[in-house]
């Protein structure tokens, strides 16, 4: 017979002034970091794969986001204010990058005249964001003497996979299969065998990331689920799990099956940390969302008014924006709106 999950009151405290926050902020600026060589049109050093930390750094939030958000079911597993929540976290920050791509970016830097502009098939697409189920990257004339020219925002396209896992997620809940660690982590553990012998880019050559950073979200949900073994045991896990990735990574060539065995554990295990560090960023405020769905059109901006910058100086430049965007949008919008969690709360 599986074994019940423990009530949310012993398993699924909230996570207050740990790391999460600053993995997040970090792994935001890892994907400017990345999308800036394909901005400026720079060839990244041979040594450097740039793209790659651009994937971890989305693994990196895919990985914390299926932890925390399972834990957020288990405190509360009900689907409409659970829905509601989700909703909260992501569709005000993506309201104001919409926004600022329509109202700011887009007439700033478009070839076009301003009511062409506003009434392009492309531009009225872009409000389509907001639905959250797919992603309207491109707007008429804009950066057109940029490396990537029409590109307004192109990390948008992960916001529709992250909602659709919290769909799943609460869909797996009002089944009942949540009910139960055991029955949970088969669910979980059949995805994970799925992906690992038929979506897995070790085996089939290809990147399926509509099912790899499902995959990192599901297995930070799997560590939720024994949240509390976890916390006891995690640090000897990494100390097994660490060689392991090191030989399917270096040794079989195994590089993506090597970073979902090691990466969600070890994000966890970090951001699981207590330190008064993180408590005063904690203060400061969440701008990581805001950085990541406001970062490229920064940087297209930076790249667009200063070709001529050296690439460290137009990514400096572009990060610094870019953080000093996610405050903003943090402090003026998505913090505000969160406080509404209180509202859609089951009594």
């Amino acid at each position: 017979m599986a074994a019940p999950v423990p009530a949310p009151s012993s398993t699924a405290q909230p996570v207050h002034h740990n790391g999460f926050d600053a993995l997040r902020i970090a792994a935001a600026s890892a994907v400017i970091f990345s999308h800036h060589f394909h901005i400026t049109g720079t060839r990244p050093p041979s040594w450097l794969h740039s793209d790659m930390v651009g994937g971890v750094a989305v693994m990196t939030f895919f990985s914390i986001s299926g932890f925390l958000v399972t834990l957020s079911w288990m405190r509360e597993p009900h689907v409409l204010p659970f829905i509601a929540k989700r909703l909260l976290r992501l569709w005000p920050g993506m309201l104001v990058a919409v926004m600022a791509g329509v109202l700011l970016f887009g007439p700033a830097f478009t070839t076009l005249p301003l009511r062409e502009f506003w009434l392009h098939p492309q531009t009225l697409e872009h409000w389509l964001n907001l639905l959250l189920v797919k992603d309207y990257a491109f707007m008429p004339g804009v950066f057109s003497s940029n490396p990537l020219p029409g590109l307004m925002n192109g990390p948008l396209w992960t916001i529709p996979m992250e909602f659709m896992c919290y769909a799943v997620l609460a869909a797996l809940g009002c089944m009942g299969l949540l009910r139960s660690r055991m029955l949970a982590s088969a669910v979980i553990a059949a995805y994970m065998v799925f992906f690992l012998t038929q979506r897995n880019a070790d085996v089939t050559g290809t990147m399926f990331h509509w099912f790899e950073y499902p995959a990192y979200f599901a297995y930070g949900g799997l560590i939720a689920l024994f949240r509390k073994p976890f916390a006891a045991n995690g640090g000897t896990l990494l100390l097994v799990l660490a060689p392991l990735a090191a030989l399917l990574f270096f040794g079989a060539k195994l590089e993506h099956s090597a970073g979902l065995l090691l990466l969600p554990p070890l994000l966890v295990y970090l951001g699981s940390l207590r330190s008064r560090v993180f408590s005063g960023l904690r203060r400061l405020g969440d701008p990581s969302y805001g950085v990541y769905v406001l970062g490229c059109p920064i940087q297209q901006a930076v790249q667009a008014l200063g070709p001529e910058l050296a690439f460290t100086s137009s990514l400096v430049l572009a990060w610094v924006l870019a953080l000093a965007a996610g405050y903003a949008s943090w402090h003026l919008v998505e913090s505000p709106v969160l406080r509404f969690k209180r509202v859609v709360s089951q009594p």
